[in-house]
């Protein structure tokens, strides 16, 4: 269950209104993983300083099990997409990975939003 967590210094009015639905639509395609195990966190409006500037940037922490060393292929699709989502220079666009383990979450879900127990170990007969 893939989780996204977006810094930014953009202030939340200055934010799209589906602007945590585009991230979890992204997360999900190239992830690959179903749309309702993605976890969003937008935290707006933050004094960020980057490159020595304070100008408007993200910096995203993406929780993930990766299954591969596939980072400079997610950079290829994710940072381009921050950067136009947000109308930034890529060079402003932050990304940090982060490879997890199945037991490194918790949380219970019920029907009828859940539908793919076969990702949550703890809920396997």
């Amino acid at each position: 269950m893939p989780g996204v967590t977006v810094r930014t210094n953009i202030k939340e009015v200055d934010l799209r209104d589906d602007f945590e639905e585009k991230i979890a639509e992204k997360a999900s395609e190239v992830l690959k993983a179903p749309l309702e195990l993605i976890y969003i966190s937008v935290s707006p409006g933050n004094r960020m300083l980057n490159n020595g500037r304070k100008t408007p940037m993200i910096f995203v922490d993406i929780s993930a099990i990766f299954k591969d060393n596939v980072y400079d292929d997610f950079n290829k699709i994710f940072i381009p997409f921050f950067a136009s989502l947000l109308d930034l220079p890529l060079n402003r666009v932050v990304i940090k990975y982060i490879n997890v383990c199945p037991t490194d979450f918790g949380m219970v879900r019920e029907a009828p939003e859940f539908k793919h127990a076969e990702f949550y170990s703890s809920l396997k007969q």
